[in-house]
């Protein structure tokens, strides 16, 4: 009669879990250290009979993991040669299959054996054996919730120790076309709670990075949401705290590293009510900076603001200190041939109060004779004093004279003096004459031919009630912090660095460039 092998009895299944509690300073859960990392092997234990007689010897094993109690798909396999057993007994003290086999998911282990060791063939022991987690392990499993009651730390800490390369303290992942890979919810109703909070200690890393690889739809590296019905509640919050160091800090970065065409968006920020969609705030340095890095020609924006609204406003700039020379809004451009600033549309650019200007003031229109090709300036006159002109044609009456009428708003806006130009046309007149000055909106002319025409021409000083509030002034002397500094420095031989208005280059020491790199 054959002889035959019976089922392993389990008498054990221990994995090695080795945690090390670290102090750490408060709130700064990256000063904590932990001891090395614990492995991916496990120590079995079993018990071998053969035709019910306790096995004796030296034997040779082969393991195999499973995803089910038969069939299935196979895990993972390993060999281990010359297991001693001692009345049945054995203890495998480094049984492993690799860093993917314990996922969460049920497993059974299936065990071959062959007994003297080296002889003949391997016999599978039947039924496979369902490995089962110790009791603290159930919290690591799919859904299971890991809740800590810790003062002033973490309720869960990860800690790649990796000093070099590609690595994450936690890596979330989701397939779902509507899923998160990691979601953070802080649910106390009051205090300065945080949903997810990143914090690094490299001079080149980020504390909370987003990317969104996908090729089709709209993507987002990292989205926001504030549900809260606080005024104060906040969907992505960041802020560059470094206060006692110039240096350039970066409270939230978005990168686009679209390569093609596409409309991509390095930071997007959105408030359905009547709050701030994206807010940056820097002790010194830059609130928010947006930089596109596409490197192939198309269109790009570094940041685009956008309303929908009536009376809403795409972007606004504004600087709230009351002295100094500051900017509500800035624009700078390298290329000989970009502009600092460009309007298009509408009414065109409104500006309530002065407009300065070192270079040409300048209308530009598509060349009327060749418009597809070429391009048509004039220039604005420029003088010490600030005047309005008028002109027009007149037709003298039977007499030689006409009178010539102003608009209904001359008085209001203009005072004397006034200067007045006449040009005959068709004829000499060499009496032509201004018989009485500008009166209730309206002068005289006296002189000339009965019939003739007259060009007539009247530039008054302005004198609205906005000026006189805000009087120009032709000559100033420079603010103490602008002297041996010049508007135009080339203009004089000069470098730029004697440039008064300093550009961001010369602001800030240096603005960050974002590097391409995969951060799957």
């Amino acid at each position: 009669m054959q002889r035959q092998w019976s089922n392993i009895i389990i008498i054990g299944l221990i994995i090695s879990l080795l945690a090390t509690i670290a102090q750490a300073e408060p709130g700064a859960p990256g000063n904590a250290t932990l001891a090395a990392n614990v492995g991916t092997s496990f120590t079995y234990q079993g018990r071998l009979i053969k035709d019910g007689t306790p096995v004796n010897g030296v034997c040779d094993m082969q393991f195999a993991l499973w995803d089910s109690a038969s069939g299935g798909t196979s895990v993972g396999t390993t060999s281990v040669n010359g297991v001693n057993v001692a009345s049945g007994l054995f203890t495998i003290p480094a049984l492993d299959f690799g860093s993917n086999a314990f996922t969460g998911q049920s497993r059974w282990l299936e065990i071959a054996v062959r007994c003297p060791a080296g002889s003949g063939s391997y016999t599978t022991l039947t039924p496979r054996q369902a490995l089962t987690a110790t009791p603290y392990a159930l919290s690591l499993r799919p859904g299971a919730q890991v809740v800590g009651d810790v003062s002033d730390a973490s309720s869960l800490f990860a800690q790649n120790t990796i000093n070099s390369g590609l690595s994450y303290g936690i890596y979330g992942r989701s397939d779902s076309t509507s899923g998160r890979g990691v979601a953070g919810f802080a649910s106390a109703s009051s205090g300065e709670a945080v949903g997810v909070f990143g914090l690094t200690a490299s001079s080149n890393g980020s504390g909370v990075t987003g990317e969104a690889w996908a090729s089709t739809g709209p993507a987002v590296g990292v989205y926001g949401v504030t549900r809260s019905s606080s005024a104060n509640a906040t969907g992505v919050f960041g802020e560059a705290a470094q206060t006692n160091v110039i240096q350039t800090t970066i409270g939230v970065r978005g990168t686009n590293r679209n390569n093609s065409n596409a409309a991509g968006i390095g930071v997007w920020g959105e408030h359905a009510g009547g709050g701030v969609g994206v807010q940056g705030t820097s002790a010194y340095g830059v609130g928010v900076y947006g930089q596109v890095i596409s490197n192939t020609a198309g269109f790009s924006i570094g940041v685009l603001g956008t309303s929908p609204f009536t009376q809403g406003t795409g972007v606004w700039g504004r600087a709230t200190a009351n002295s100094g020379t500051t900017y509500g809004v800035r624009g700078e451009v390298v290329s000989p041939n970009g502009y600092a600033g460009y309007f298009e549309g509408g009414q065109g650019v409104r500006v309530i109060g002065n407009l300065q200007a070192t270079g040409v003031k300048t209308f530009v229109i598509d060349h009327p004779l060749d418009p597809a090709n070429k391009y048509l300036y004039h220039f604005a006159q420029e003088g010490p004093v600030i005047q309005n002109v008028y002109n027009g044609i007149v037709t003298l009456n039977s007499a030689g004279t006409a009178i010539v009428t102003l608009p209904e708003y001359f008085a209001a806006i203009n005072a004397e003096p006034f200067l007045y130009q006449l040009t005959p046309i068709g004829a000499a007149m060499p009496h032509l004459h201004v018989a009485q000055p500008i009166s209730g909106n309206q002068f005289h002319i006296a002189g000339g031919v009965a019939g003739a025409q007259v060009s007539w021409e009247v530039t008054a000083t302005r004198n609205d009630p906005y000026l006189r509030a805000h009087p120009a002034v032709t000559e100033v002397v420079k603010p103490a912090n602008e002297r041996g500094f010049y508007l135009a420095p080339e203009a004089y031989g000069l470098p730029s660095t004697r440039r008064s208005n300093q550009t961001l280059d010369t602001a800030l020491p240096s603005l960050p460039n974002p590097v391409v790199e995969d951060k799957r």
